[in-house]
């Protein structure tokens, strides 16, 4: 792929927060939805269902199935029967997980010269205008920054169990997350974007693609990408009900039960030590793609990120200390978290001390 050059407006990688889009009537075109799915028949086409009753309706959907075992694909081809803006993706490829089936269709998408992308879990349900407003956000982003930036726009959620009675009016509040605030220091740590409530435009897709297999998760991948390189908005409206259900593969939880997960579970904290030491990797992999594209980031941005990737290299009870310094984490090194995280952050051992103590 051809390499990119671009100067940011901004050293500034704080989101943009889109309160209203009315004035916005979205005219965009190729805009594509994919959707991965595995033994999804229970739910599937009750979201396929809420996509076509959409208020903007000129969209396409990819599904891609990852082996199921169930009837989801026969569900999928009755409806792209009916429906000729729904497509069965068919390839070779076999299981590719939760993060390869999204890079595939991710892939595909590209190829087929998709303008706008949006992401979809096979169980949930979309609010008729989540098209239409997330459109019109991204529109108002491409104004100011232009459309060669790439740009991230994502939602909040409404939390409902699996025949849609609320659990919570927010997954923000729920979660405790902070995507109003959330710049590239904390997301560095710690996602705040959910892929089913998130739309791509068509720099950010070419930049993302292909998605590394060792990162994370597709969307903190795209999350990183749009933060360092681009601009991330958030919309502050549920526009999506967020089922969760036994077979949900990540799900939400709230913020009290993740603490207390950690707090009382020796297996949580090696759990937590080894996404920490994954989200270095990450970090090194965003560091990589950005240099490999050829794209000139403020210094302040890069330094933050190299700091990050190689954050094992520094003595354990100093690490704390360099990331406040780099302004990395801060949502995360607060009050009684800030304790847990810098414990984690130095318990974390890099490679050359793991082959040491083998």
């Amino acid at each position: 792929m051809k390499k990119v050059r671009f100067e940011l407006n901004s050293a500034s990688t704080a989101p943009v927060v889109i309160n209203d889009t009315s004035s916005f009537k979205p005219t965009a075109q190729r805009v594509v939805i994919v959707m991965a799915t595995y033994n999804g028949g229970r739910f599937i086409e009750e979201q396929i269902q809420s996509i076509q009753a959409q208020s903007y309706s000129d969209w396409v959907l990819y599904v891609r199935d990852d082996g199921s075992r169930d009837d989801t694909v026969q569900k999928v081809l009755q409806i792209e029967r009916a429906d000729h803006r729904v497509k069965l993706v068919r390839d070779e490829l076999g299981n590719q997980g939760p993060i390869g089936n999204f890079s595939t269709l991710m892939e595909f998408s590209l190829e087929r010269n998709a303008g706008y992308v949006f992401f979809a879990d096979q169980d949930d349900v979309w609010h008729a205008e989540k098209i239409a407003t997330m459109l019109a956000g991204v529109q108002e982003l491409e104004l100011t920054h232009g459309v060669q930036t790439p740009l991230l726009v994502h939602c909040d959620l409404a939390v409902v169990n699996e025949v849609l009675q609320p659990i919570a009016n927010s997954f923000v509040k729920f979660s405790r997350l902070s995507p109003t605030t959330a710049d590239l220091g904390l997301l560095l740590c710690q996602n705040q974007v959910t892929g089913c409530a998130c739309l791509i435009n068509r720099a950010l897709l070419e930049l993302a693609c292909p998605v590394p297999p060792n990162v994370l998760m597709h969307d903190w991948w795209l999350a990183l990408l749009a933060s360092s390189t681009g601009k991330i908005g958030f919309v502050p409206r549920q526009l999506v009900n967020y089922r969760q259900h036994s077979g949900n593969v990540l799900g939400a939880i709230s913020f009290s039960q993740r603490l207390k997960k950690l707090l009382f579970s020796t297996t949580q904290w090696k759990v937590h030590i080894s996404v920490i030491k994954r989200s270095f990797e990450q970090a090194g992999m965003l560091e990589e793609r950005i240099n490999s594209r050829g794209i000139d980031l403020p210094h302040t941005v890069a330094k933050q990120i190299n700091t990050y990737s190689q954050i094992l290299t520094i003595a354990p009870l100093r690490r704390g200390r360099t990331l406040r310094h780099q302004k990395i984490g801060r949502n995360a090194l607060k009050m009684r978290t800030g304790l847990i995280f810098n414990i984690l952050i130095a318990l974390t051992r890099n490679n050359v001390e793991d082959k040491a103590v083998d």
